[in-house]
């Protein structure tokens, strides 16, 4: 049976929907609704980042080291609320002053105070361009580095940090443009591939 004409043009001038071959370096578009990100990747993400600060480094090394379950923290506080919120922060703030041996709640009390910041101003910092949102994870992750401070000073806890303490939470806030990449890597797959 022979299809119309109209249809063979259509086929002709229509072109196959893209497939997904990889991660691609190109900025998101912002018309693209992403799907939810899923529990299990969310989980995995943070199980990673609390490996990568515990796994051990030289005494040169470990001062310089990214904060990146505190950065993790605040990526799916802003960006995924329904799951990652105070009550997970204060969990890690936990898990982080046991693996650490500091005083029970340092951590806790700064994860916590970084959860509610996000939360706080997640709106507001979706839709703020990329360095504006580099600013602020930095302030926020130098509160967060005050407040240890601060508690280890008050705890009369060693306090062998130098000007890199807060260094760290400026250059670690540089990893905030590959972190959002990285962990929307599976939301743009599932929409891609939609």
């Amino acid at each position: 049976m022979k299809e119309s004409p109209m249809k063979e043009d259509f086929m002709k001038h229509a072109s196959p929907p893209p497939r997904f071959s990889g991660p691609s370096l190109q900025p998101i578009n912002p018309n693209l609704l992403l799907p939810p990100p899923r529990l299990w990747f969310i989980t995995v993400t943070l199980l990673i980042a609390l490996l990568f600060d515990l796994f051990p480094l030289s005494e040169m090394l470990t001062p310089w080291r990214p904060e990146l379950v505190a950065l993790t923290l605040l990526y799916w506080c802003i960006w995924a609320p329904r799951f990652i919120g105070v009550s997970v922060g204060f969990l890690l703030g936990l898990v982080m002053d046991v693996a650490n041996g500091s005083a029970l709640g340092q951590h806790a009390f700064a994860f916590t105070l970084l959860a509610f910041g996000a939360d706080y101003f997640r709106r507001r910092v979706a839709s703020f361009p990329m360095w504006q949102q580099m600013v602020f994870v930095a302030l926020l992750l130098e509160l967060c580095a005050l407040v240890v401070f601060l508690a280890r000073m008050m705890s009369g806890g060693a306090l062998s940090f130098g000007v890199v303490y807060f260094i760290v939470p400026l250059l670690t806030a540089l990893l905030w443009p590959l972190m959002q990449f990285l962990l929307q890597w599976q939301q743009r797959r599932a929409a891609l591939s939609d």
